[in-house]
């Protein structure tokens, strides 16, 4: 399993350019980009499809789908991407964009580089490869969810501020009325303002829930498939749901019930102003595995669906993924090639400004021992207590990472004291980075509100009380 390979190959890379300044550090973005082909969002211009969890572009508030107009002044239409890699390295400290979305016509951000020690590996990095102490805070899942999409070429979307929805139907004007709201919660988070007097376009859905007449509750298969988990945006939890992977053949008889739902924008501005033209449509077709409520589907899956929009990627379905992450910060980067030695500190970081300075040397972390020259041990140790820790994990939670382990599991909720009591086994598993997840009771019951972190600097010992920052980033991103 790759989170076992030393530490020593843990991925320093972030998305994005990569580049080596005077002083030996190391600068990246903190996002990537590619060059749209998409008529109808960015044409031929950078449009943002990852950014880094916690970076400066992710807190100077550079979001998926940005389009990118400038970049340090320049204009970017048409310009290659070694052109574009050029001008962003204009600068070694920091970049200027000027970006386009659905909040903004024209809004220009600053922000620094993400520059760091070449041999210091961020606590970012560290909470991903120790994240079997915390499954639940941090995830990297990839699902597909069956919705086709269908847009018209000659829409510009990023001229849309506007929306509004047909009128319902006295029958199922409730029904409406609950879909209508989750479409305002998730429109509203892309920028989209919901205007009843004058949109720019019109929603109208349209759906269907039907019983399977030949379901069988005694076919031998049923239950023998795989499970489907999706990411709920509103708890920033991956759940499991009652329905069966669309990439999987299902025997008809195991099927209990078949939903469909489907949604069409109409612009009623710019594409025929005073006509209603179809700019965009997507139709999603599931197999329920029992009964489940369409406004509980369309809850958590609707906002899912609408992460197509306005830039679609493949239009036959829907490809997630999704990286959440929860964890400790306190600005410490540490020796990839010693890990208890700091070789940077981030300004401005708790760590600093607990007294922190990059040469010190950590010896212990909330009374856990922290002599780690090497990764061999630490990596060892923690194999072991993921092994003698598995039963108590609950076995109804288990699902597939993205990099394909099929065990993750989350603690049982009955076993949080005896996993903490694990944890802080240092003896055993010498979990020196389980701090990165102490609010949480199955790592530290006492969930502290500060770390102690003890060093030693030029052989003097010495103790700080430091309080971290929680840092949580959830992304998703939809091709």
């Amino acid at each position: 399993m790759k989170r076992f390979v030393y530490i020593l190959l843990i991925l320093l890379m972030c998305m994005g350019s990569l580049w080596a300044q005077e002083d030996g550090s190391t600068c990246t973005l903190g996002f990537a980009f590619e060059i749209s082909n998409d008529k109808s969002w960015g044409y031929m211009e950078p449009v943002v499809v990852h950014i880094t969890p916690g970076s400066p572009a992710d807190r100077a508030g550079l979001k998926l789908n940005d389009i990118l107009l400038s970049v340090n002044g320049h204009g970017t239409y048409r310009q290659s991407f070694q052109k574009l890699r050029s001008w962003f390295a204009e600068n070694d400290e920091e970049v200027t964009l000027a970006i386009r979305n659905f909040n903004h016509a024209f809004r220009e951000i600053t922000f620094s580089k993400d520059c760091r020690h070449p041999d210091a590996i961020s606590e970012a990095q560290l909470a991903p490869v120790f994240a079997f102490y915390s499954l639940e805070d941090v995830q990297e899942r990839r699902f597909l969810i069956p919705v086709k999409t269908r847009k018209n070429e000659e829409a510009l979307f990023y001229s849309y501020r506007t929306f509004d929805f047909a009128p319902a139907d006295e029958a199922t004007r409730e029904l409406d009325e609950r879909i209508n709201a989750i479409f305002i919660r998730a429109l509203t988070e892309k920028g989209l303002t919901h205007d009843p007097v004058d949109p720019d376009f019109i929603i109208q859905t349209y759906y269907s829930y039907q019983s399977n007449s030949l379901f069988k509750p005694e076919s031998p298969t049923l239950g023998s498939y795989q499970p489907v988990w999706r990411f709920d945006t509103r708890s920033h939890r991956t759940v499991r749901l009652p329905l069966y992977d669309p990439s999987e053949a299902v025997r008809i008889e195991d099927i209990a019930f078949n939903l469909e739902f489907g949604y069409r924008f109409f612009d009623r501005k710019y594409v025929a102003p005073g006509e209603m033209s179809l700019i965009w449509e997507g139709e999603v077709k599931e197999r329920l595995t029992e009964h489940y409520p369409l406004t509980d589907y369309l809850e958590l899956n609707l906002p899912l669906m609408l992460f197509k929009f306005p830039y679609p990627g493949n239009h036959s379905f829907a490809t997630f993924e999704v990286k959440y992450l929860k964890y400790h910060y306190t600005g410490i980067g540490y020796d990839m090639n010693d890990l208890k030695s700091v070789v940077s500190v981030d300004p401005g970081s708790p760590a600093q400004l607990a007294g922190i300075l990059p040469g010190d040397v950590v010896t212990r972390v909330q009374g856990q021992p922290f002599s780690h020259s090497s990764s061999r041990s630490l990596t060892e140790g923690y194999r072991r207590f993921l092994s003698e820790t598995m039963p108590l994990r609950d076995k109804k939670t288990r699902y597939t990472d993205s990099n394909g382990f099929r065990d993750c599991m989350f603690w049982d909720v009955a076993n949080y004291h005896a996993v903490s009591q694990a944890v802080a086994d240092h003896r055993r598993y010498k979990a020196a980075f389980s701090y990165l997840f102490g609010f949480n009771q199955y790592v530290d019951w006492q969930t502290p509100l500060t770390i102690n972190i003890d060093i030693e600097r030029n052989g003097q010992p010495m103790s700080f009380a430091v309080t971290p920052q929680v840092i949580t980033s959830s992304h998703i991103h939809a091709e």
